[in-house]
């Protein structure tokens, strides 16, 4: 690896060795009490791992203005030491109650551990209720008060019949009939407040974040096989100079593929970070008519000259032969295009690394915003290789006719996907939403939803698609037809919540007050 890589990678993960790992899992509950409805129990579930330890002594509560705490029960802490002091070293629940509780509440738990000798820097943890029952997720309090003088009906009605409502369960993904029939039945029982366990977050929860952030980098190759990013693929090959001859070629190759990885990271990264920072939705410009039908037009444009119907010489970019019409500029730009490209790209990868970015930075640890910025350097990784060129190359003749045309069929396939998108969106905006997108049995209108719910006394089951979503598709043709869910079912106040508009304020407020990174979502909510 040549120096100047080495150090880029070792600067790139310096943060995970200066901060601290989350190893602590806090929890909150409030509820009421019989001796005025202003007072309540607050419950904090304490999931301490084994060889580690939280400080009595460094846990406060950071509570309103007019509001009162005092300790009610629950384990009591044990001496560890006389240097130590006073730890919890397991599991368990510690009670406060509270008075003069006015909604919404927000509480703030600031802690300090040990994990195996190491000890971590003082953390915080905010809680946020709108009522009696489970902590709202990270951010919920703060839409309370940013959105509350937006122009909106809905968001208002939203927020006027939704109070007191708290969360049983959260999911996204495709989800085969027997999962989502399981969790269903554990969201009802209140047993599923988190989504099923994926990969990276397994890896995190038992080996930490120093090996959880290593994962990310391999993981961000198979970014570069997703529909945005395959079609360009040759393209970026003939810019950059793949398989020059001769050693100078290939250390030209090596640094314009550099040049390009470094600019894929480095975007990828910036749209991650504006992700995990505003709560916005990555992949939400998918959602565009007009950048699916962009996409298409370009990906229609290359397709034809793959099959010579005009000549479009790549090679000129490479500034060969004395003219130079600046390569390295070239593929700076490509690989930024590249980069927003994948963007529109939703994989399941990429939910895995925003889920824990945007968990750790709700608790205090800013190592999150970097984890994007490493699934870019994986994206980026094979594209020095590839600019210097295969060592043994097969030699030119018919067959690389062939090949471009082979290639010029897959981009024209991916043009006729991505102008089936933007005519779906067109429609989709131009009128009502069409009824073969409509689910039987399910309702339409989240607010009407919401009631009926609340008069049925049963959960609420919402189910966030976009028009886009691939997946949702799938859940819509199999899951949600199976018998055993549909009956399922029966026991819920199903509602299907188009969210591919970002820019709507109940929208807006919903993905981010239940962290929706993708679609299909689903939530459960009952009052």
């Amino acid at each position: 690896m040549p120096r100047y890589l080495s150090h880029v990678f070792v600067v790139c993960l310096l943060p995970f060795f200066l901060f601290a790992a989350e190893h602590f899992n806090i929890e909150a509950s409030l509820s009421a009490s019989p001796a005025s409805a202003r007072h309540g129990k607050l419950r904090l579930r304490l999931d301490i791992p084994a060889e580690a330890y939280l400080y009595e002594a460094q846990m406060h509560l950071s509570l309103p203005d007019g509001v009162v705490a005092r300790r009610d029960g629950g384990m009591r802490a044990v001496l560890e030491s006389e240097e130590e002091g006073m730890v919890y070293k397991q599991s368990g629940d510690i009670e406060y109650q509270l008075e003069g509780i006015v909604f919404p509440l927000q509480i703030v738990l600031s802690y300090q551990g040990c994990v195996k000798g190491m000890c971590y820097l003082p953390e915080q943890k905010s809680f946020s209720f709108t009522g009696f029952g489970e902590a709202a997720l990270p951010g919920m309090a703060g839409i309370e008060y940013k959105l509350a003088d937006a122009d909106s009906e809905q968001l208002g009605a939203w927020r006027k019949y939704s109070a007191g409502i708290r969360l049983l369960g959260s999911n996204s993904g495709y989800i085969n009939a027997k999962e989502f029939s399981a969790w269903l039945e554990a969201a009802k029982a209140g047993k599923a407040a988190k989504a099923e366990e994926n990969l990276l977050a397994g890896v995190f929860a038992r080996y930490g974040l120093l090996l959880a952030a290593l994962l990310i980098i391999p993981l961000g190759l198979m970014l570069n096989l997703t529909p945005c990013i395959l079609p360009m693929i040759p393209i970026n090959l003939s810019i950059i100079g793949a398989g020059s001859a001769g050693g100078q070629g290939r250390a030209r190759g090596l640094l314009l593929g550099g040049l390009y990885g470094s600019a894929m990271a480095l975007v990828y990264g910036l749209l991650g970070l504006l992700v995990v920072l505003t709560g916005s939705r990555f992949g939400a410009i998918n959602s565009s008519a007009w950048f699916n039908l962009i996409v298409a037009a370009v990906f229609v444009f290359l397709a034809l000259s793959m099959f010579d119907v005009f000549l479009l010489d790549f090679s000129r970019f490479r500034g060969s032969g004395g003219k130079s019409d600046n390569p390295w500029l070239a593929a700076l730009l490509l690989g930024a295009i590249s980069a927003l490209l994948a963007g529109a790209c939703v994989a399941p990868v990429l939910i895995w690394v925003l889920l824990l970015a945007t968990d750790l930075y709700a608790k205090g640890n800013f190592v999150g915003l970097f984890l994007p910025l490493l699934l870019g350097l994986g994206m980026a990784l094979p594209w020095p290789i590839l600019g210097a060129g295969l060592s043994r190359l097969p030699k030119p003749g018919a067959w690389m006719e062939r090949v471009k045309q082979v290639m010029g069929l897959l981009i024209m396939l991916f043009a006729l996907y991505y102008a089936y998108m933007a005519f779906s969106l067109f429609k989709m905006q131009s009128g009502p939403q069409a009824a073969s997108q409509s689910l039987d049995g399910w309702h339409g209108d989240l607010i009407e939803a919401l009631q009926v719910a609340k008069v049925e006394e049963k959960p609420l089951l919402v189910y966030f698609w976009g028009v886009t979503c691939k997946s949702c598709t799938a859940m819509k043709k199999t899951t949600f037809q199976d018998p055993g869910v549909r009956a399922q079912l029966e026991d819920f106040v199903p509602v299907q919540f188009l969210a591919d508009d970002s820019k709507d304020p109940l929208v807006a407020a919903l993905l981010k007050q239940y962290q929706i990174m993708g679609m299909p979502s689903y939530v459960v909510l009952a009052y």
